[in-house]
């Protein structure tokens, strides 16, 4: 639901019992042109940059002390800027630790220190806390399962996210990854510098603004992606593809819900907001630097 757990989600994956690989350094750009606004004739174009970073630290063969941070501006702005600009950004730390319990099993433990708004004035309400408890068992040396829960303390309410699923590499060229409710991934390398696929990523996060109210973003997307090795551990990524359930709605500071689980609201008596956009087309190209495991 996050972007930035889907981020660690991602480290797992590269950092499992079937990868040989850990993307350390993300540094990329989405766009999403020309979409609908609901009764206008307007459109809405979005941008984002983004960058993140993860360093883990080997204590021995059984812990792992992973330290990460990420930041992330995003730029929403009609046709007509006087009809509608908004700027929002996220700031992250992350302090984790892993731990393997045996040859099969290990577990990851994450805590989440993010500042998001639009950095008009700073408070301390522009801060959220979250964390994470996720397992890893390995069935087989190809396949492994995933479970467990993250938290974030969202302007919206508190939201807990349950975490279900696998990595299963099918072959040598396919593998199968999927964490419900967050995200799908179908890749297939028909060689060891190409990798091509499909993917969807669910993402719930909110953002202060100057006048403290908050922006509830609801950005869902199927993606077509492939990748290529274009210099010594360094690849290129771009992916293609189109939202589903799109939604950037703005509510008053102190509307809320009791609490959220997954897709679930709970106690949600938030007045009726418009979203900003309609569904559309968005667009990524990202450097990752990815080091080989030995």
């Amino acid at each position: 639901m996050k972007t930035l757990l889907i981020v660690i989600i991602g480290f797992i994956f590269t950092n499992g019992f079937a990868q040989n690989s850990i993307d350390l350094a993300n540094v990329y750009w989405r766009t999403s042109p020309a979409n609908k606004i609901e009764n206008s004739k307007e459109q809405i174009f979005m941008n984002m940059v983004a960058i993140d970073f993860k360093l883990p630290i080997v204590l021995d063969d059984k812990n792992i002390l992973i330290f990460g941070t990420e930041y992330q501006q995003t730029t929403l702005q009609s046709t007509n800027r006087e009809l509608y600009a908004e700027n929002f950004s996220s700031t992250a730390l992350q302090i984790g630790y892993e731990h393997r319990w045996n040859t099969k099993s290990k577990v990851l433990l994450m805590s989440f220190t993010r500042l998001n708004s639009d950095f008009g004035n700073f408070s301390i309400n522009q801060l959220q806390q979250g964390g994470l408890v996720l397992g890893t068992t390995a069935r087989t040396s190809n396949f492994d399962w995933k479970y467990g829960m993250y938290y974030n303390a969202e302007f919206f309410g508190p939201m807990f996210v349950p975490l279900f699923g696998f990595n299963w590499k099918m072959n040598e060229k396919w593998r199968l990854k999927l964490v419900i409710p967050l995200n799908f991934e179908l890749s297939y390398k028909p060689n060891t510098t190409f990798i091509t696929g499909l993917r969807f990523d669910g993402v719930n996060a909110s953002y202060r603004t100057k006048r403290n109210n908050y922006i509830d973003k609801a950005d869902n997307n199927l993606w077509f992606f492939a990748e290529k090795n274009i210099g010594k551990n360094i690849w290129f990524h771009v992916k293609a593809g189109y939202s589903i359930l799109r939604k950037y709605r703005t509510y008053e500071g102190d509307e809320q819900m009791n609490f959220k689980v997954g897709p679930v609201n709970f106690g949600d008596q938030r007045t009726g907001a418009t979203s900003r956009f309609e569904n559309g087309l968005s667009l990524e190209a990202r450097f990752i630097y990815r080091l080989p495991l030995k």
